[in-house]
C-alpha cells in the first residue's frame, strides 16, 4: 500500500489495509463483523488525535493515556474496550513501521499491564416488574409545563427505543416520524453505532407523540428533538441523569448505575425476553456484534420464576413528577 495514503486520508488507507492485508493473533483475516469495529474504533482514535493536533506519526503514550481518559466517559468498566484499542494501536504502529512511517510503537509498552477480564460485570437493567412500572410512569399524564413533558418524554423515547444518551442528544425535529401509523425515530451513525430506523415501543407512543407536537410549535423546529432553553441549546448529560433518576424514583425501582444505560439495557433485555434473537436485538441497538446481546441473554435463566421471585412492587401514578 501506497505510504502517501496514510498521510493524506488515513482512515481510507485503514479501510484497505484492513481488507487486504490486516490479520489477527492467528493469521487468519478478520471478520467483517470484526472489520466494521475495527473501522470504527479507529476513526475514534483518529478523530481524538486530529482534535488535538496530532497525527498517526508522532502520537505517543500521553495521547494513549489522553484517549483513554476521554473513552472512560463512555464505556462500562472492567470490560475488555481498553485491551481492544491497545489491541488495534499495536498492529497500526507496527504496520506504520513497515512502512517508515514511525520508528516506535507506543503501544507496546501499555500491552502488558493490560489482560482480558476474568469476569465482565454483569450488564444493569432494570427487572421486568421495574420496566413495566417505570412503563406505567412514561405514560401520558397532565403535565404543568414543556419541561416536565420534555423529561418524562426523553426516559420514554430511551426506554422504548435502547439508543445511547448521545443519540438521543443528537436528535433533530426530523428524525422524529410521529405521522404514520408506527412511530419511530431515525438514529443516524455515531461513533461504532451505524444509522438506523428504531420503532418506538407501544407503551411510549403517545408521550413521544404529545411531545413531537409540543416541540415542534416551538421557534426553530427544524433544530435538535431535545432542548434545554428555548435558544435551542442541548441537553447535558447531567440532565438526562436527573431525569431517569427521578423517573425511577416515581416508579419506585432502583439500580446500581441509574444512568440512561440501565435504559438501554432494558431494552435489549426486554426484546429478548418478547423472542427475538441476539441479531435482531443488536441492529435495533446499532451495533456490529452480538456480544452485549449475548450478556444481557445471560442474565435470563427462567423468566416466569424471575418475575415471581421479584414482586410486584409497591402502585405508582403514571406522572414523572417534579423532574429537573
Amino acid at each position: 500500500m501506497d505510504s502517501e495514503l496514510w498521510l493524506s486520508d488515513p482512515e481510507t488507507a485503514y479501510a484497505e489495509w484492513q481488507r487486504a492485508e490486516a490479520t489477527g493473533a492467528d493469521r487468519r483475516a478478520f471478520a467483517e463483523r470484526s472489520i466494521v469495529q475495527h473501522r470504527s474504533m479507529f476513526a475514534r482514535f483518529h478523530r481524538y488525535l486530529g482534535s488535538r493536533g496530532i497525527t498517526l506519526v508522532d502520537f505517543g503514550t500521553d495521547h494513549i493515556d489522553g484517549f483513554f481518559a476521554d473513552l472512560d466517559r463512555d464505556c462500562e468498566p472492567g470490560t475488555s474496550t481498553r485491551l481492544r484499542y491497545l489491541k488495534l494501536m499495536d498492529r497500526l504502529s507496527r504496520h506504520l513501521s513497515l512502512l517508515g512511517l514511525r520508528t516506535d510503537n507506543p503501544a507496546a509498552s501499555l500491552l502488558p499491564r493490560e489482560h482480558w477480564p476474568d469476569d465482565e460485570p454483569m450488564p444493569v437493567f432494570l427487572w421486568p416488574n421495574e420496566d413495566a412500572r417505570l412503563q406505567d410512569v412514561c405514560r401520558t399524564a397532565t403535565f404543568e409545563s414543556f419541561k416536565e413533558l420534555r423529561n418524562c418524554a426523553v426516559v420514554a423515547l430511551l426506554l422504548a427505543t435502547g439508543i445511547t444518551a448521545a443519540e438521543l442528544s443528537a436528535l433533530s425535529v426530523d428524525d422524529l416520524d410521529a405521522g404514520g401509523s408506527r412511530v419511530s425515530v431515525y438514529v443516524r451513525k455515531r461513533g461504532p453505532r451505524f444509522a438506523r430506523r428504531v420503532p418506538v415501543d407501544g407503551f411510549a407512543l403517545e408521550i413521544v407523540s404529545e411531545y413531537g407536537k409540543a416541540r415542534a410549535a416551538l421557534p426553530a423546529s427544524d433544530g435538535l428533538l431535545f432542548i434545554a432553553t428555548a435558544g435551542g441549546k442541548p441537553l447535558k448529560p447531567a440532565t438526562l441523569g436527573q431525569c431517569v433518576r427521578s423517573a425511577l424514583r416515581a416508579a419506585g425501582a432502583a439500580a446500581a448505575d441509574e444512568s440512561p444505560r440501565l435504559l438501554r439495557n432494558t431494552y435489549g433485555r426486554r426484546h429478548l425476553l418478547q423472542g427475538k434473537t441476539n441479531e435482531q436485538v443488536s441492529n435495533l441497538m446499532g451495533l456490529s456484534s452480538h456480544r452485549t446481546a449475548t450478556r444481557l441473554r445471560e442474565t435470563i435463566f427462567n423468566a416466569g420464576e424471575m418475575d415471581d421471585q421479584q414482586g410486584g412492587g409497591a402502585d405508582v401514578s403514571p406522572t414523572c413528577g417534579a423532574l429537573p
